[in-house]
């Protein structure tokens, strides 16, 4: 493993960087407090991640059995970033209660951090400085073997104390009053701060030029680079041509290293006229196939689920959303309440633009009876569209009335209605609310409710890994899972086990949404994080294929979100979240979410698609720009075509 910090000739392969806090502006900017008062990071003055933290303070407990609330959350102020001794870097900061406020620990201690690379961190905990005139602007530089740690009190006078290792239960000297000098420290009215936005506090460090470009690649943008070319394709005198005997993707390479590919629409017309009478060689050109999808793809419609389908033995694409008219997922401000289900034979024609909203029926609408007896009166959320056990299926959660006589949220149950088949086992047409079973709840074991503690349950999503079926969804704002029974779709068969709840403040206090993949011997978990507003966020988990994906340790998180609001081909996309993984007519990845728009002067969620591209750290990227994916040079496509003699 290359070790960072052993560079032979610094001056030659050194970058400066620097880390920072900022100042809180607004959820607008997407740098509101929860945003701002975390670790970002730039390098030669350049920030990385779109201005956004990196590096996120946790809970300062875990997380009681009702979920996670807001003075659990924590924050930190004034990072400050120092080489380690013992190889790797330390980050010294004063931790926040949620918003910036004091949460106790200001007085006497400091909090520690530890990263190899920037990219993955390790929260110490606190130090205690055995202070109680308050712990502010805390910086560290090395001194000895060990180290020296100063900081500022309430009255912004100077301590520092010595450190014997960058460590929580690290020995410390008698502080003294007094300033120590600290290099890198930055002026926040110096040049280098006034061309980052908003910085409120860092320092600078030089890190090698090689940890500076991984840095850049896993926090910046990862472009097009290469091509690859294309063998000859040879056909005998006298045989037929078709699109079929030519390439039909395009290998692509990229500037981290990655490989990906895009599919190739070849020239029907010149594939026609070539003469393969004779021997000779000829060029065909076509074009990388890069569909770029309306934005936004459907309006008012969140939690967006596209899927292919065969429906017997024709290939369609199906949607399926929250209706959210002016952000009021309940009751639809007032507009029809219902469940629209799209189809159509390609993702293009599912789209607004292209003619998508047309093709809408509700399969469910407020009134409909479930298999309980139940009145459905409003939500219809998350409706996510599977096969389970062969069967087409939508999970999803409806609402019911509640002692005022309107629908309740709080009354809403994770569901499930599957697709009938006819006599001779053909799928019925899913955009005909009669096709479809009578909604049923889905309970645990013993039939009582999968909450026990609030009664809403939602957000249910399905897997399969390793001959083992499983149902995740959200209930007391975290994240459970359970083994279930195709058979019986309708009971899990273990105990719901919460694997994940929010423990930084970007991912609040609700962590919902779940949607998994498994790729290259790992189960990749995204969910949301936030509230379903402007602050919305995506996260990531991980867990390898094949384990009890039911154990919590299973589970490793980012610290950061994968995705988050940000630019996007030259628009900012605000809210950004409740995604779900997807695949097009050309087999490539795709990712389905929901973001924050005006469009049309509408203020609910919106559906948007994209592909997406799996980098050389074996993580998706969720936002990689057109130009990115596929370089403009590299567009066009030609294959020569050899006409040979029959041996």
């Amino acid at each position: 493993m290359l070790d960072y910090n052993d560079v032979e000739d610094a001056s030659d392969a050194m970058v400066t960087l620097i880390a920072y806090d900022r100042v809180p502006t607004s959820e607008a900017d997407a740098n509101n407090a929860d945003i701002a008062l975390s670790v970002h990071l730039a390098l030669d003055g350049v920030p990385l991640f779109d201005n956004y933290g990196v590096c996120f303070a946790g809970v300062a407990q875990t997380p009681g059995p009702d979920g996670t609330f807001d003075p659990d959350l924590r924050g930190l102020m004034d990072p400050h970033v120092a080489v380690l001794r013992d190889g790797g870097y330390g980050i010294v900061a004063t931790r926040t209660a949620r918003g910036g406020g004091d949460d106790g620990s200001r007085a006497s201690s400091v909090l520690l951090l530890r990263t190899e690379d920037f990219v993955t961190y390790t929260e110490l905990g606190l130090l205690d400085l055995g202070v109680t005139h308050g712990v502010g602007s805390p910086a560290l530089s090395g001194a000895g073997e060990g180290y020296v740690l100063r900081w500022h009190d309430d009255t912004g006078a100077a301590w520092h104390a010595r450190l014997d290792r960058f460590a929580t239960d690290a020995a410390v000297s008698e502080p003294v009053q007094g300033d120590v000098p600290i290099d890198g420290e930055v002026d926040a009215d110096s040049t280098l701060a006034s061309a980052i936005p908003n910085l409120r506090s860092g320092n600078t460090i030089a890190i090698p030029a090689a940890l500076a470009a991984s840095l850049r690649e896993r926090l910046g943008p990862v472009v097009n680079t290469g091509a690859a070319n294309l063998p000859d394709v040879v056909v005998s005198v006298g045989a037929t041509l078709s699109a079929a005997d030519l390439p039909a993707r395009r290998g692509l390479t990229y500037s981290d290293g990655s490989t990906g590919s895009l599919a190739i629409a070849w020239d029907e017309g010149a594939i026609a006229t070539l003469d393969t009478s004779a021997p000779g060689e000829y060029l065909i050109t076509g074009t990388m196939r890069q569909p770029v999808y309306p934005t936004p793809f459907a309006d008012e419609r969140a939690d967006p689920s596209i899927v292919p389908f065969d429906y017997n033995g024709r290939r369609v694409f199906l949607s399926i959303a929250t209706k959210d008219l002016n952000l009021d997922p309940i009751a639809n401000d007032g507009g029809p309440i219902g469940m629209p289900i799209r189809m159509a034979d390609s993702i293009e024609a599912l789209a607004d633009p292209h003619g998508g909203a047309a093709l809408e029926r509700d399969v469910l609408v407020a009134g409909d009876v479930d298999a309980h007896g139940g009145v459905m009166t409003g939500c219809f959320w998350a409706p996510e569209i599977h096969e389970i056990g062969g069967e087409l299926s939508i999970l999803f959660m409806p609402s019911y009335d509640g002692e005022d006589g309107r629908t309740n949220m709080w009354t809403g149950r994770a569901s499930i209605i599957q697709l009938r088949r006819d006599a001779e086992g053909r799928h019925l047409d899913p955009t005909d609310p009669a096709s479809w079973t009578a909604a049923q709840h889905v309970t645990r074991a013993d039939g009582s409710a999968l909450n026990d503690r609030a009664g809403i349950s939602l957000d249910m999503t399905y897997l399969e890994d390793a001959g083992t079926h499983y149902y995740a969804w959200q209930m007391l704002g975290s994240i459970f899972i359970a083994t279930m029974d195709p058979a019986e779709p309708t009971r899990l068969t273990s105990e719901p086990v919460r694997i994940l709840a929010p423990v930084y403040a970007w991912d609040n206090t609700i962590a919902e949404g779940p949607n998994l993949h498994i790729r290259d011997g790992r189960v990749f978990m995204l969910y949301s994080g936030s509230t379903v507003g402007d602050r919305y966020t995506t996260g990531l988990a991980i867990a390898e294929s094949g384990a009890d994906l039911t154990d919590p340790t299973a589970w490793t998180r980012l610290n950061r979100p994968l995705q988050k609001s940000g630019p996007y081909n030259g628009e900012y996309q605000l809210g950004t979240g409740h995604g779900m993984w997807s695949w097009d007519e050309d087999g490539n990845q795709l990712y389905v979410f929901h973001a924050r728009t005006d469009h049309l002067g509408l203020t609910g969620r919106d559906t948007f698609v994209r592909r997406v591209h799996w980098a050389a750290d074996g993580l998706p990227r969720l936002d990689m720009e057109t130009g990115e994916e596929l370089a403009p040079e590299f567009r066009e496509v030609a294959v020569r075509v050899r006409v040979e003699a029959r041996a």
